[in-house]
């Protein structure tokens, strides 16, 4: 942290310039999240600087920061390009959460994160079972905030790597919101109660079996998302014969552009 009361200090305004490079960092980082910026689209700095109000050089700085957490990638005259969904990075990111979030299993609550955890607990009991947006919203933020708070004590390494998986499934999870196929949040009352009695095997079972589930979830998830696209549009006997026997068929209009794995295909 710059000691702006020092003397030694090169520049009053360099901790306002930092700040600037972070809120640019995190507001396109909410953007590539929420799916503002589209998968698979090309972006380029000027017309994001615009359109967030953001300074060029801010823009460069966060995608940046964005490519090395594989958000986003440069192409040659071609701009910036937000990282399409696909089977590679599911895949990527379900291995990384079943390796490394076992280990949390481990953590020890102190009274107050004790507290923290069962107010988030009842937070997502409270909207537990519902399927509207906002029930949905309330609930994954809660639960984000449960795992924010379990790793809060782990390493420094484990809360970076951690953090970036996350959001990488976030991100996730809005596409298949987008596409009409919302996956329903954790039922994290095992886990609350494993760590709360300090059972850390417990606590390890509930993790690996939540993980277990969201994988299955989002599979079924991409499949009826790719069967839905694949799906022709459908034509009364009366429209058909009232056609020449030359005429094609009616295309489907996908709901959203998720690129899929042959895997998944």
């Amino acid at each position: 942290m710059l000691d702006t009361s020092s003397p030694f200090a090169p520049s009053a305004t360099l901790p306002a310039a930092e700040a600037r490079m972070d809120v640019a960092t995190r507001r396109l980082r909410q953007a590539v999240i929420a799916c503002e910026l589209a998968p698979g689209d090309f972006i380029h700095e000027a017309a994001l600087a615009e359109r967030f109000s953001l300074g060029r050089a801010g823009i460069r700085v966060a995608l940046t920061a964005l490519s090395g957490e594989g958000f986003v990638s440069r192409h040659a005259r071609q701009g910036w390009r937000i990282a399409p969904v696909d089977g590679a990075l599911i895949e990527a990111m379900l291995d990384g959460r079943s390796r490394l979030e076992p280990s949390l299993a481990a953590q020890r609550l102190n009274g107050q994160a004790r507290e923290l955890l069962v107010s988030l607990l009842g937070v997502m009991e409270s909207v537990f079972g519902r399927s509207e947006p906002a029930a949905l919203a309330t609930a994954r933020l809660a639960e984000r905030q449960l795992r924010d708070l379990l790793v809060s004590s782990a390493g420094a390494f484990a809360r970076r790597w951690l953090g970036e998986i996350w959001d990488h499934a976030d991100r996730i999870l809005r596409l298949l919101d987008l596409a009409g196929h919302p996956v329903a949040p954790p039922d994290r009352r095992a886990l609350a109660a494993a760590l709360i009695a300090g059972d850390a095997e417990a606590a390890r079972v509930a993790i690996t079996q939540e993980n277990e589930r969201f994988a299955s979830a989002l599979a079924h998830g991409f499949m009826a998302v790719s069967a839905r696209l694949a799906q022709p549009a459908a034509r009364s006997a009366r429209r058909r014969k009232a056609r020449p026997a030359t005429a094609t068929t009616d295309s489907s209009i996908p709901l959203s552009p998720i690129p899929l794995s042959k895997e998944q295909q």
